[in-house]
Formats: structure tokens, sequence, C-alpha cells
């Protein structure tokens, strides 16, 4: 096993998206949608994981509960402070 971020499905969604992601190992995991200006929309994931893999859900709202707008959004993954980061992009249509 290594590390991953899968693309996320279905893509591009409307209601909700699952992410997955896969670690070889326990691990500090952050996983965070951003704009495409780089703005913080929400935050899925922040803490310890143990190894093995992972499927989390975003529900297209951002981190105050609203509803965010129609479009292209990145996630990223950050596992181990810099051990592994990949990024990923997605589309929300309304």
């Amino acid at each position: 096993m290594e590390y991953a971020l899968s693309r996320c499905f279905p893509n591009p969604f409307n209601a909700d998206t699952q992410i997955a992601f896969q670690l070889p190992q326990a691990s500090k995991v952050t996983l965070t949608i951003y704009s495409l200006l780089g703005q913080e929309v929400r935050v899925l994931v922040d803490g310890p994981r143990e190894a093995g893999y992972y499927q989390v859900s975003w529900d297209g709202r951002d981190g105050a509960g609203q509803q965010a707008s129609s479009g292209l959004y990145l996630y990223r993954l950050i596992v181990g402070g810099d051990r592994f980061s990949a990024v990923r992009k997605m589309v929300l249509l309304k």
C-alpha cells in the first residue's frame, strides 16, 4: 500500500461527492476543499488516522454550513506535515 488520493465520485456532482484516500501507515491527515482563488472552503479531515483506506463525503457546503456556489474546486490531502501531498479538481453543479 502507498499514499494515494483518488478522484472524487461523482464528478461533476450536485448533492454530494465521495473523496477516497489511503495511508500505508498511521499519520496526521488534513483534507481541505479550496476555491480556485485559493480560499479555504471547508476542512473535511484534520487529525490522526490509522493506516488504511478512507472515504469522506463533501455535501457542497462551506465551513459555516452555507451552500457553496457552482464551479471548480480543488481538494488537497496533506499527510504527516509534508510526507505526502496531492491536489485534485472537482466540479460542483447546481
